[in-house]
């Protein structure tokens, strides 16, 4: 599609915070008891004020050790009107990330697949295109099969619904079908061999330094901006393996170092949502120079902010521990790209710029609470 850059970039980011995908869910979690036993570490709602959502839970079902199980899921079935390889395979990534934030291991995944699928039985008048929805999950499997093998991911087990079909009544007694988007549910589990040193997302501490990991390429096919805009686009994210696993490895020694104090992994909304999230689960201020994110020079600052490219994730550091932290990741796509304030504003500018987003963080966690608010 061809969009302009928007004029007012903090209306954006709130539009954005308050998309049915991204916004507030609190209101699920909250009905269901996370303390059984007393084995929850990281429970599904995390932060300074327990309302954000964590990457992943980890439990520890032996409270004499501290070993622990991390468990987490992905699910992103707009990349489907593209490619479901593609899909499959950013949601396994997602997945993956999640996991480690925490601090999975890396050399320790499971994973559970589970098809929600159209039907791809064809029938020239119930449902001519069940031979494109069969090609479709074809590709899904391959996708599943080639980035499995590459992460090292035995799958434990999996559930398939192939019929996501429906009919409605239009307005002249017509009847009309209706499918759902190919949809691929990922589920990952980890050893955890040390509960206490996982880390949550919220950012902790004013003068924290804020980390880029991974790079941001013009990857906005299928996004939630782009949806948000009434478009679909065609550059889906792309996941290459080899590039990012060195950096989940280092990632992983940092977090066994104890050289994080948050870690998060950038998913849908893209990296100008999520660095917001980050902020507003520590309710602290973040400033941040696009400028300096990785892969920065080739794009827009509305493609920087809103770019689901997988493989990345938001960090904290204290200033003490940057060059062990900076040693760890030499030579990987990682960049120091401001730090967090005391003062609760949310400022991101493009270089010299004065900023292009400078909002209040409670200000941004209201419209993203707002869409659902207190259901329960």
């Amino acid at each position: 599609p061809v969009l302009s850059e928007p004029r007012d970039h903090g209306k954006l980011l709130k539009a954005m915070l308050s998309r049915p995908n991204l916004c507030s869910k609190n209101w699920i979690p909250r009905q269901y008891d996370h303390e059984v036993q007393g084995g929850s570490v990281i429970k599904p709602l995390v932060g300074k004020g327990r309302d954000m959502p964590s990457d992943a839970v980890v439990l520890r079902p032996v409270l004499d050790s501290s070993r622990g199980i991390a468990v987490t899921q992905a699910l992103n079935p707009f990349y489907s009107k593209i490619d479901t390889y593609h899909m499959t395979a950013i949601t396994i990534d997602e997945a993956v990330r999640k996991i480690l934030v925490v601090g999975g291991d890396p050399h320790h995944l499971g994973g559970v697949d589970n098809f929600c699928w159209p039907t791809i039985k064809f029938d020239p008048v119930d449902n001519p295109d069940g031979r494109y929805k069969a090609a479709q999950l074809v590709r899904s499997n391959w996708a599943l099969k080639d980035y499995c093998l590459a992460y090292g991911i035995p799958l434990l087990s999996g559930k398939d619904s192939m019929y996501v079909d429906g009919n409605l009544e239009g307005p002249f007694g017509e009847r009309r079908k209706v499918s759902g988007l190919p949809t691929f549910l990922f589920t990952v589990s980890s050893v955890v061999e040390d509960t206490e040193k996982c880390v949550t997302m919220d950012a902790k501490f004013p003068g924290d330094l804020v980390y880029v990991i991974g790079k941001t390429r013009n990857e906005l096919g299928g996004s939630e901006c782009y949806q948000m805009m009434g478009e679909v686009g065609l550059n889906v994210p792309r996941i290459e393996v080899e590039k990012l696993w060195p950096l989940y490895l280092a990632l992983h020694e940092a977090i066994k170092e104890g050289l994080v104090a948050s870690a998060h992994a950038v998913g849908r909304g893209g990296l100008g949502v999520h660095l917001a999230m980050v902020a507003m689960g520590g309710e602290l201020g973040m400033d941040i120079d696009l400028e300096k994110v990785p892969g920065a020079k080739l794009l827009s600052p509305a493609r920087l902010l809103y770019s689901e490219s997988g493989g990345r994730i938001v960090v904290t550091v204290n200033p003490k521990n940057k060059e062990a932290f900076e040693t760890i990741f030499a030579h990987l796509p990682v960049a120091m790209v401001g730090k967090t304030t005391a003062q609760p504003t949310f400022r991101i500018s493009n270089h010299d710029s004065s900023p292009i987003i400078e909002e209040s963080i409670f200000a941004l966690k209201e419209y993203w609470k707002k869409p659902f608010g207190n259901l329960v």
